[in-house]
């Protein structure tokens, strides 16, 4: 039962390049959002889409060829498509951001030199907010409802 030449691939050898080709495709999703003219705004980031109608065109040209070689490793491995929930993304997500927002506070901050205990207080307060509201979102896309929201509710 040979498969073009993988029949000497183990389980573990499909988990690894499986593991891949998802991150692969999941980034061939993004490289495709641009080439069909996302741009992000927000507070601190922004896209701005510089792409021309040529580079479009051409990226989603390409995409296409990627996604056939794809959809041939898929078939001929074996492999499974990996489902992701949106609420276990945002949960990640939001989970991911509090250690670097523990990074903004004071005993982390001092390493880039001297800072006031003022400028500390007053960083470390905005820092608990947004900490408190990643929490928040990660509890929402889990199915729970905050606390402090529920009361409005």
């Amino acid at each position: 039962m040979k498969k073009g030449g993988f029949s000497e691939l183990t389980e573990t050898h499909k988990r690894g390049i499986r593991a891949t080709l998802v991150f692969v495709d999941e980034a061939l999703c993004e490289i495709e959002q641009w080439a069909q003219g996302r741009e992000l705004h927000s507070e601190l980031y922004e896209e701005v889409n510089t792409l021309s109608d040529e580079q479009r065109r051409l990226l989603i040209e390409e995409i296409q060829e990627v996604r056939k070689v794809l959809a041939h490793l898929r078939d001929t491995l074996g492999l499974t498509k990996e489902r992701r929930s949106a609420c276990v993304a945002v949960h990640s997500l939001s989970c991911g951001i509090w250690p670097h927002l523990e990074e903004l506070k004071g005993k982390h901050l001092k390493r880039y030199g001297d800072v006031s205990d003022d400028a500390i207080q007053s960083l470390s307060a905005s820092v608990d907010k947004l900490i408190a509201s990643t929490k928040r979102i990660a509890d929402i896309a889990r199915g729970a409802v905050p606390n402090e929201k529920a009361a409005d509710a």
